[in-house]
């Protein structure tokens, strides 16, 4: 119910947009009627002002959660620019009533299904359209969440003394442009990674 709630309030405030304004600051585009929208390594059309949302390549499953988060994107991107600074998301507005649940659905399972699987982490996280990037820690990727939400995923092998473990770090001027509750379920897509961990 409360999902339905707010969707429809999004889709409310979606309709009143000004599609080219809304393009500008989110670093979308809008073209014959629909923004089209990168989201990780995939793409979606968004029609404007109905707010169907479609992806342009293939018809492979997509989270529920999705819609109503490019809906949020598309109608809150105050067109800041990225800040070059990551954070963790403790340290998003906000972020202790979501913190839990962040970790029980993001870093929990990552750290679970890679562990000290270096090899597999990689070939997830390039399947899912990371770039590596050098940083602490033994294997790093950023990635394209949305167009102007990047995400940084870092993996720390264990050792004899040391659990592994794993972080995900959100640009600093995310919260411009996503509630701190949305940006913990783009941090839980990451958890896609694990399905192409053992492809060769």
């Amino acid at each position: 119910m409360a999902n339905e709630i707010a969707l429809n309030q999004a889709l409310e405030d979606f309709s009143k947009l000004s599609p080219y304004v809304a393009a500008a600051k989110s670093g979308a585009d809008f073209s014959q009627g629909k923004f089209k929208v990168n989201f990780f390594n995939r793409a979606f059309l968004i029609s404007h002002p109905g707010g169907e949302i479609e992806e342009i390549a293939g018809n492979k499953p997509y989270p529920g959660w999705l819609r109503l988060v490019t809906l949020h994107y598309l109608t809150q991107a105050g067109g800041a620019a990225l800040a070059d600074e990551w954070i963790t998301y403790r340290q998003l507005p906000g972020a202790c009533f979501f913190e839990r649940r962040f970790v029980n659905m993001a870093i929990n399972p990552l750290t679970k299904g890679f562990g000290n699987d270096i090899e597999g982490f990689k070939r997830g996280a390039l399947a899912l359209g990371g770039e590596p990037i050098t940083r602490t820690g033994d294997a790093g990727f950023r990635f394209r969440a949305l167009p102007r939400i990047p995400l940084a995923c870092i993996l720390y092998l264990g050792d004899e003394e040391v659990q592994p473990a794993v972080t995900v770090f959100f640009d600093a001027a995310a919260s411009a442009y996503l509630p701190t509750e949305d940006l913990s379920l783009l941090g839980s897509y990451l958890n896609a990674m694990q399905r192409f961990k053992n492809q060769k």
